[in-house]
């Protein structure tokens, strides 16, 4: 009977051991996994995951040797409870590992998808490099910013750290924080949460730097009653949509010391409401309690919110000691600085002696806000006479919409065109004879800007590289190691050499905006058709096609347009983008929606038009494309068949005209291309003409795209990234990432009997991430030979094929002398640190380990891809798997055919004009 009872307690013991799940047989010190594969110490299956997740944690708070829970991906957790977090605890993931709300949670206001344990706080938090999708279309029922489901909520907590998460799509704040102190919030990405990217109530020693932050709803980052608070680094915008949010940034007082408030080197553009939004209530209180220092930022088009007055640059009330300086105002709705509570008439905060100093910045082009627009675009304008002073000092004012003050008045700025390096790009350096920075080199323009050394003689200029004047600039830049030099003698600049036989291609292309109907845009950065705010917007389009001149040698003519405009947002309707013929020749430099030249105006106001059947203002366009409203841009080219009208064009049936560019209905479908004025040649408008030609078998370029690469992560290293959309180099947070990559080259062998030689090769990787983001250090990516074949099918850190080791963990290589392991490498380039990443290939010439290969010299065993640092700067590129063509890596490859016998094809010839 005993055996029997032992039996029975043995077999549901072991029961218990294999439903639950325990981590019997836990991964060693101090990192304990959560996976969806199996893989894991606690495994999920897609459904209530938060059970295992919050085993997981608990595992860790109880055992001291472990601190760290580490999500595998690719999966997706769905929780349907919070996550509970210990003091002394990481949570952490991979970066396509993804947390996600239940669809209709149900859940009650204040109610986190991650919190601490204990409800009297924790210490020693870190949540870092992991996805949190909140899911605000599956629990729509709720509204935004009244606290529901908000990504993490701490109470008195202290040393917190949040860093490279992308959170997105919620109804509540990222990271909510109150009576805590020591918080570090930096690398995040944060796209349309429903209240506050980072919300710090009642705290102290706070930082938050270099966050890609889209708003909705309210801010990107919020203190309350907070003090010793630094935000810089941050590129915050927002999207225009009812729901798009408040201010970029809130700074806001009730009681008790808010000192020390730091705000400097962000760009915070497109904001729904204010750029900066400073707001007390607590009334009168002594001067001791508040001083905010806002400096070395960037301003532009900030202040969108067509419903609300207290809109502009930076918008205060109800703060002592307020410093602005040494900021770039570009655009900005309402006035770059500006002091009033939510309206122009609100008599705001009780008590007097506020003071706001305006030193050192250069404020352009204000414009009217959009409600009660009457008396607004100004440069700054006070609202609160009684109670509030602003005080200017050196700024330098121009071209404001309604003029440059309202009551207030100023003896020392100055009021002239600033001379901005490349203000269409948001290049805000100053030109200067003597050189201004270019982002890589000194570049010494013909003119200088009336702002280098007119800054305030009293402010620190120490930061300025030499010949500094003995004075700081006015400008973002004045006092940092980019002003622009001084110096008063212009000097010659010698033009780029021109190469033999040029072939120029001219494009001009020129927006129509029915809402400013006689303002000629022709500088615009980008172009834009549809409808929006019941106002409709049009483009015209010209290239140079003189080089053509018989039209049946035209196979075909492709109008590629690039998409980019709304980000991440869908429309009502959608856009159906058509081509038509302009009636007659236009004047980029005074064609609007009014006129088509200088005082001559179009017979119908948006543009005259032929159809392609000849029919004046007809709807039947000569090339059309769709894009769907529940559609988001994708950042790619789209293209528009106009071969019969640039045939047409070519013929002399037609003068060339170039281009009307609208959408067919035109409302609540508003979308904008690049333009020709973006900066970027892989981001402008291109004609490409492909002719038919008998091509002279010599040389031929190739491009191949069809390559196999995997990732290799030492975090993971027997993992097989195969099917990863990116590949990645650098370091991050003490773990390595290399990659290698293999192309076929049979095509190319030199010893066939109708050979071809390979005279260049080029590499081509597709950079874009982390989107919106600096990195410590820079990374210099390097192309190595593996020293033997891998197999893509088991290639990891650890291996290069089933049950094969690396000799050396990490891949085995040869470099550029036939060194093991040698660290000269065939083809470099170097990202910096303090560069965004610009979404456009960058380029290795890897022609001398191609030839190796092509030449038999040694076996295509492909490209070790790595960086020479591998620490603190993480970057990555689209790989063969991301899906797009226009952004996979590509090999092109220049041949030389050496055989006489070759029979000659006739193939298609392509010209890209742009």
């Amino acid at each position: 009977m005993l055996k029997r009872e032992l039996g029975v307690l043995f077999l549901v013991g072991c029961l218990i051991i294999t439903s639950a799940p325990v981590a019997s047989c836990r991964s060693p010190a101090p990192i304990i996994y959560v996976a969806g594969d199996g893989s894991g110490d606690f495994n999920c299956d897609g459904k209530d995951d938060h059970v295992q997740i919050n085993q997981a944690l608990k595992f860790v708070a109880d055992n001291s040797a472990y601190t760290t829970v580490h999500l595998k991906g690719p999966f997706t957790y769905v929780i349907d409870d919070t996550l509970l977090i210990g003091s002394n605890t990481i949570l952490e993931g991979d970066s396509n590992a993804v947390i996600k709300l239940t669809n209709n949670a149900g859940w009650e206001t204040m109610k986190p998808l991650i919190q601490q344990m204990s409800s009297s706080g924790n210490n020693n938090i870190t949540i870092r490099g992991f996805e949190v999708n909140v899911n605000h279309d599956g629990n729509s029922e709720l509204a935004k910013g009244k606290g529901y489901y908000n990504v993490i909520y701490f109470l008195y907590t202290s040393n917190v750290t949040v860093h490279d998460m992308y959170m997105h799509d919620g109804h509540g704040d990222g990271l909510r924080i109150k009576y805590s102190s020591n918080i570090k919030f930096y690398n995040n990405t944060i796209d349309k949460l429903g209240h506050d990217g980072l919300f710090a109530i009642e705290c102290s020693n706070v930082e938050a730097w270099n966050n890609r932050i889209t708003c909705r709803t309210n801010s990107a980052l919020r203190v309350w009653n907070t003090n010793n608070v630094k935000f810089h680094d941050n590129f915050i915008d927002s999207f225009y949509h009812w729901s798009a949010g408040g201010p970029g940034i809130q700074v806001e007082r009730s009681s008790g010391d808010m000192n020390n408030i730091k705000i400097y080197d962000n760009v915070i553009t497109n904001t729904y409401g204010p750029g900066i939004w400073l707001i007390g209530t607590a009334g009168a209180y002594d001067k001791s309690l508040s001083s905010v220092h806002i400096y070395h930022n960037i301003f532009y088009d900030s202040g969108t919110n067509p419903s609300i007055e207290w809109v502009g640059g930076v918008l205060g009330s109800g703060f002592h000691n307020v410093l602005v300086e040494n900021n770039v105002f570009d655009g900005v709705h309402n006035a770059a600085v500006v002091n009033m509570y939510s309206t122009d008439t609100n008599a705001g905060p009780s008590g007097t002696g506020f003071t706001t100093t305006v030193r050192n910045n250069i404020i352009v082009n204000t414009v009217p806000r959009t409600k009660n627009s009457a008396g607004t675009g100004y440069g700054v304008i006070n609202h609160l006479p009684s109670s509030h002073t602003i005080v200017l000092e050196n700024n330098c004012l121009y071209n404001n919409a309604a003029g440059n003050y309202k009551n207030v008045k100023s003896t020392t700025d100055i009021y002239a065109d600033p001379l901005f390096a490349g203000q269409s790009l948001h290049d805000y350096h100053l030109k200067s004879v003597a050189g201004h920075w270019s982002g890589t080199k000194w570049v010494k323009d013909s003119v200088s800007s009336p702002c280098i050394d007119a800054g305030n003689p009293s402010s620190d200029y120490s930061k300025e590289p030499e010949d500094n004047g003995n004075r700081i600039n006015i400008g973002r830049y004045g006092n940092t190691i980019y002003a622009s030099l001084s110096g008063t003698a212009p000097e010659v600049i010698p033009e780029d050499p021109v190469p033999q036989d040029p072939v120029v291609f001219k494009v001009s292309d020129n927006r129509l905006r029915e809402s400013s109907p006689d303002a000629v845009y022709r500088d615009s950065t980008f172009i834009d058709v549809g409808g929006m705010n019941n106002a409709r917007y049009r483009d015209v389009m010209w290239f140079d096609l003189s080089e053509y001149t018989n039209p049946s040698e035209i196979d075909n003519a492709t109008l590629s347009l690039y998409w980019y405009y709304p980000a991440g947002s869908t429309r009502p309707d959608d856009t159906i983008v058509e081509v038509y013929r302009p009636a007659s020749s236009w004047n980029s430099s005074y064609v609007s929606w009014n006129k088509k030249d200088k005082n001559v105006a179009w017979k119908n106001a948006g543009g005259d038009w032929y159809d392609k059947k000849g029919v004046l203002q007809g709807s039947t366009p000569y090339a059309t494309i769709t894009f769907k409203g529940s559609t988001l841009p994708d950042n790619r080219y789209y293209e528009l068949d106009v071969t019969e009208l640039v045939k047409e064009y070519v013929s002399g049936k037609y003068e060339n005209t170039g281009f009307l560019i609208k959408a067919r209905t035109e409302n609540n479908n508003y979308i904008a291309f690049y333009s020709n004025e973006c900066g970027k040649d892989s981001l402008v408008p291109k004609l490409n003409v492909a002719e038919k030609a008998l091509p002279v078998p010599v040389t031929i370029d190739k491009t191949i795209t069809r390559a196999i690469d995997n990732r290799l992560r030492e975090g993971s290293p027997d993992t097989v990234y195969q099917d990863s959309s990116f590949i990645d180099v650098g370091g991050m947070n003490d773990a390595r990432y290399r990659d290698v990559m293999w192309f076929d080259l049979s095509v190319y062998d030199e010893t066939a009997e109708v050979s071809t030689e390979v005279t260049g090769a080029t590499l081509s990787l597709y950079w874009y991430y982390p989107a919106g983001n600096t990195r410590p250090d820079d990374t210099i990516v390097e192309v190595y030979r593996p020293a033997s074949s891998w197999n893509t099918s088991y290639v990891s850190w650890n291996k290069r094929d089933k049950n094969v080791a690396w000799k050396n963990a990490g891949g085995d290589w040869y470099d550029k002398n036939g060194v093991l392991q040698g660290s000269t490498p065939y083809a470099t380039f170097t990202i910096r640190g303090s560069a965004f990443p610009d979404n456009r290939y960058y380029e290795l010439d890897v022609t001398e380990l191609v030839k190796e290969y092509t030449s038999g010299k040694y076996e295509n065993t492909g490209f070790l891809i790595k960086a020479r640092n591998e620490n603190n700067n993480y970057i990555a590129f689209y790989s063969n798997e991301c899906g797009k063509e226009t952004q996979k890596p590509s090999l092109n490859i220049t041949k030389k055919v050496s055989s006489e016998n070759i029979p000659v094809v006739p193939e298609i010839i392509e010209k890209n004009h742009s």
